[in-house]
């Protein structure tokens, strides 16, 4: 349920962007202060499932799951936006100068090693350094390490703000090695959190929400990059309440959702069967989607309902995609998108 949770969110995140929000600031704000670093959500759970792996671990039979049903999809996924962009090459900020009249070849090398080619791919070489250095992982994952060295990296985590698109690998994942480490953490200490008092999560909430306001009246400054020339004039360390306000969200959720009855939230649980597939998908919905606007020739502008609206046509739409790829490979689907 929270991984379903968390694609919907990192589809809300795309589609909040897909269009323009006309003169609908007030609703904007409200989705980019609770949508924005969803991706944090990800990042954790993924963490947290990670600590559950320590009693059979092997790291070659682990790197080749991943191969297989990540970066073979994530190749798979990748050549019809890379072809695309073989015939309609645009102004390509994200492109080194030293390729510019390099072989496409090598243009698309840098494509798959960087995940510019579409704007979430990012995620997929930086989550690739957690795999490769997942025998790190394990022996972090005892006591000791979060007792002693886990407080300091989590606190210094705390002041990096930079990732993503218009970032680089390495500071997306230096961005969010904290956030996967406190997955773990969490996992580690599921019992207790798990089992939290109603009182100590109603007042993480009231905390999160709190810092929600101040974000959204200005008072609190979000420093965040909007474009390749922000990532290199802003500075790299900064305070991040907003990342500071999601990780409290993930301990709030984390309570939430294991003592709800799965079998009364099924589209959760479905959409975090689905919920690599999902993420490979919905950028080529929301893509055709902005095509067939422009094609038609209508203005159109999202507010809340809109905008709720067309989070479900592209999250169903995607999940369509998903099953059409499953009724037709069977069980080599997770070879080709990954669910």
């Amino acid at each position: 349920m929270f991984r379903g949770l968390a694609i919907l969110v990192i589809v809300a995140i795309h589609c909040r962007i897909s269009f323009g929000w006309g003169d609908h600031h007030l609703s904007q704000q409200f989705f980019i202060t609770f949508l924005d670093n969803g991706t944090v959500l990800f990042v954790f759970v993924a963490g947290f499932l990670f600590q559950y792996l320590k009693a059979n671990y092997e790291y070659a039979d682990y790197l080749l799951r991943k191969a297989k049903y990540v970066l073979l999809p994530y190749l798979i996924v990748s050549i019809p936006v890379i072809v695309f962009r073989k015939f309609n090459q645009s102004t390509e900020e994200w492109l080194p100068l030293s390729l510019a009249d390099a072989p496409y070849v090598l243009k698309s090398a840098y494509m798959l090693i960087s995940g510019k080619h579409l704007g979430p791919f990012w995620f997929i070489p930086m989550i690739t350094i957690f795999y490769a250095i997942s025998p790190l992982l394990i022996r972090l994952d005892h006591r000791k390490f979060y007792t002693t060295l886990f407080p300091i990296v989590l606190f210094a985590g705390l002041f990096t703000f930079q990732f993503g698109y218009f970032s680089n690998i390495i500071y997306s994942f230096l961005h969010f090695f904290p956030v996967y480490l406190f997955g773990m953490w969490a996992a580690h200490y599921r019992e207790r959190l798990t089992n939290i008092k109603w009182t100590w999560i109603m007042l993480l909430v009231l905390i999160y929400l709190v810092i929600a306001i101040l974000e959204m009246s200005g008072y609190i400054p979000v420093q965040k990059l909007t474009s390749f020339e922000s990532s290199k004039v802003l500075p790299y360390f900064h305070f991040n309440t907003v990342k500071l306000r999601v990780m409290l969200l993930c301990i709030i959720l984390l309570r939430v959702l294991y003592h709800f009855n799965s079998r009364n939230f099924k589209i959760l649980g479905t959409l975090g069967d689905y919920s690599f597939g999902i993420y490979f998908t919905h950028l080529y919905v929301t893509t055709f989607i902005e095509m067939a606007v422009e094609r038609v020739g209508l203005d159109f502008h999202l507010n809340w309902y809109l905008f709720c609206l067309y989070i479900a046509v592209v999250t169903l739409s995607s999940m369509l995609i998903v099953l059409i790829v499953k009724k037709i490979a069977g069980k080599r689907s997770r070879l080709i998108i990954g669910s």
